[in-house]
């Protein structure tokens, strides 16, 4: 597997729900660009629902990933960008990640959550960009 060790040094805060880094060796890089919560009928799901269109657009970033002819754990960043982000939806928008690493297998890499104030879709909510090598 080409994501070698994820990174959490001791001269660091104690990392939540993800690494400081991740070493990777693989000879191939695959960036997944911005995946949301729509069906393959480009239908938004979830609508208002930030902890159901996370795990959607997690999920949509790891069928990108093995589309790309890669796997799961190939993963070594991710990128996280919500709509009108606040402390109060902490519980929604990573119980909706927690759901989708259950389903997928993916190790939690190093990854990135920035507050936005919109997305291009509209009624979109969650939107997630991820790196991966093989």
């Amino acid at each position: 597997m080409p994501v070698t060790d994820y990174v959490k040094p001791e001269t660091l805060y104690r990392p939540r729900g993800f690494v400081h880094a991740a070493v990777a060796t693989g000879s191939r890089t695959i960036e997944v660009g911005g995946q949301i919560a729509v069906d393959t009928n480009d239908e938004l799901q979830h609508p208002g629902d930030y902890a159901g269109q996370t795990e959607l657009a997690l999920r949509n970033v790891v069928r990108a990933v093995e589309g790309a002819g890669a796997q799961v754990g190939d993963i070594a960043k991710l990128g996280i960008y919500v709509v009108d982000y606040r402390p109060e939806i902490n519980d929604d928008v990573f119980g909706g990640f927690g759901a989708a690493v259950a389903a997928t297998g993916l190790r939690v890499p190093a990854m990135v959550v920035v507050g936005i104030s919109a997305l291009a879709f509209e009624g979109a909510l969650v939107e997630i960009d991820a790196t991966a090598y093989c």
